[in-house]
């Protein structure tokens, strides 16, 4: 690793899992064409400064309208770099564990929408865990790599890859897994809705969203969705989910929605969502304030 010291990122970012990153080093280098010791300077600067290859990239392409969103996202290889960096942070790792509870306790063999899966980690562990995934993220530079990676761990037979929303097959899916897409997206409610159509009744959406982290330490999560920020909730059960797991984990949280029947139980678990989450809710201020009180 030729100019970077890996004990030195190690012992600088403690917070950070650094074996997945040695394990993509090489893939990187060879799908980019580019020397390990590039690779690795690369990711070193995102390890010290997470986002800021993503936000650079944003900021010259400066995309205006929701078709220049979709061809940086198309275009842009800084989500390679970016995201690779944050599946190894520490702060993954149990949402991530609570999201793949909440689909193991559901059985065996489950089939999964992995929606907007990027450089495909997601998509790669629920495989390996015995479920069939279907793939979906944009076409370009973020979702090839993706493929090669399922390549490179055969499993191009347990993931099949999905390029355009509209051959996302109706009504087939138990699981569909979305985890940090909505903010950056211009129709949040429109992948909402993609989610509740993709799902059988009694499927489970699993997602997490940052819409209220905005500003120029996130350019691409867009300005206009902060309006959405605190209603997932709300807007999930208009489309015709119940709330029904919500993990108070404040950071990457996942939340789970259920496509409700259309039948009696089918209202009683939307009423009963409405009701714990109020609860939670409740709960959650109430603690929030005893800890500010011992605080001060």
């Amino acid at each position: 690793m030729k100019g970077v010291s890996l004990e030195t990122v190690i012992t600088a970012q403690p917070e950070y899992t650094l074996l997945l990153v040695e394990e993509m080093v090489p893939l990187i280098a060879e799908f980019f064409s580019l020397s390990e010791a590039e690779v690795w300077k690369r990711i070193n600067h995102e390890l010290r400064s997470p986002g800021s290859m993503v936000a650079e990239a944003w900021k010259l392409a400066r995309p205006s309208d929701s078709e220049a969103v979709k061809r940086f996202y198309s275009e842009t290889d800084s989500y390679v770099f970016d995201l690779v960096v944050d599946h190894c942070h520490e702060r993954r790792q149990g949402p991530w564990k609570a999201l793949i509870g909440r689909i193991n306790r559901r059985g065996p063999n489950q089939n999964v929408l992995a929606y907007g899966d990027g450089i495909g980690s997601d998509s790669i562990s629920l495989a390996r865990s015995g479920d069939r995934v279907t793939y979906f993220d944009l076409p370009g530079v973020t979702s090839a790599f993706a493929r090669f990676r399922f390549e490179r761990e055969n499993l191009n037979q347990k993931i099949t890859v999905v390029a355009a929303e509209s051959d996302i097959l109706p009504g087939t899916f138990d699981a569909s897994v979305c985890i940090e897409v909505l903010e950056h997206v211009p129709d949040p409610p429109a992948v909402m809705r993609a989610l509740h159509t993709s799902l059988k009744p009694g499927g489970i959406a699993l997602i997490t969203e940052s819409f209220e982290s905005i500003g120029d330490e996130f350019p691409s999560h867009l300005p206009e969705n902060f309006q959405y920020s605190g209603r997932t909730h709300q807007l999930m059960e208009e489309i015709g989910f119940a709330s029904t797991y919500y993990n108070i984990d404040p950071i990457n949280r996942p939340m789970e929605f259920t496509k409700l029947r259309q039948n009696l139980s089918g209202d009683f678990l939307k009423v009963r969502g409405k009701v714990r989450r109020a609860i939670e809710t409740r709960w959650r201020r109430v603690s929030q304030a005893s800890r500010n009180e011992s605080h001060s």
